[in-house]
């Protein structure tokens, strides 16, 4: 159907940050293509925007599989009419592996649990950026890509050497893939947050004295950020990755 709104793809839309970034972009008026292995976060994050006014749609979208995430691009399309800024926020360390994945080192780590980081971190950025890509050069009006890297790209965490090497592709990707789409008017940039607070994690004085600002990252700072990085406010930044952490990659061990 037609729709004069800008449209935004998220993926791992049903969790806490990814919500948060669909909700402030729904917002800021434009139409959200809520994007989640989980249907029951979807439709939880769906109705989170209905309910302030927003329009969203809800998709079941597996970021591993290149397939499905072709498919539900195709059907966003389908259904909005168009396609402007696609963010993969979609992601997360050995504990996305599931229940019995374990933070190891390299050395012990378990070839499953690399696997399914890379897949799932990195490999769903490519997937993601590639189908939307797709869509924004068809169209030929630009638009804004956004893959989610962390602030363990740049220093490293022990026992995460899969998570650190998965985000740190996100970074290299985001360069090279602004410099095959800046001549279409397509930014690609990228967000690398580091502690962020979360609802389902006990409290500790780590959320917030592991920085400089001496204050808890949340969902909405992180989410102010995205909505900056795809509104015509950014429209001449690219290849960029923007760290999001209160200074604290600035201490020589602030990621140990």
């Amino acid at each position: 159907m037609e729709n004069k709104k800008k449209v935004a793809l998220i993926t791992g839309a049903g969790g806490y940050i990814g919500g948060e970034c669909a909700v402030t972009l729904a917002k800021e008026g434009c139409a959200v293509a809520v994007c989640d292995i989980n249907e029951a976060t979807v439709t939880k994050t769906v109705c989170r925007i209905e309910e302030n006014g927003g329009t969203a749609k809800g998709y079941v979208m597996d970021v591993t599989d290149s397939k499905s995430v072709d498919a539900v691009v195709e059907k966003i399309v389908k259904d909005f009419g168009r396609l402007d800024i696609s963010i993969h926020v979609a992601g997360g360390s050995a504990r996305v592996a599931g229940p019995n994945a374990r933070y190891l080192p390299l050395i012990e780590q378990e070839d499953y649990v690399i696997d399914k980081v890379l897949k799932i971190n990195l490999y769903g950025a490519f997937w993601v950026s590639r189908a939307a890509a797709r869509v924004m050069v068809k169209q030929g009006e630009g638009g804004r890509i956004l893959n989610f890297s962390s602030l363990v790209a740049y220093n490293g965490l022990r026992c995460c050497t899969d998570y650190a090497a998965s985000k740190g592709g996100v970074i290299s990707m985001t360069k090279a893939l602004a410099k095959e789409l800046g001549e279409y008017g397509i930014t690609v940039n990228a967000v690398a947050p580091g502690v962020v607070e979360r609802p389902d994690v006990p409290e500790t004085e780590y959320t917030f004295k592991s920085n400089f600002l001496g204050k808890k990252c949340l969902a909405e700072d992180v989410a102010n950020l995205v909505e900056f990085l795809s509104s015509d406010k950014a429209r001449f930044i690219t290849g960029q990755t923007y760290v999001i952490d209160g200074g604290r990659g600035l201490a020589m061990k602030a990621s140990d």
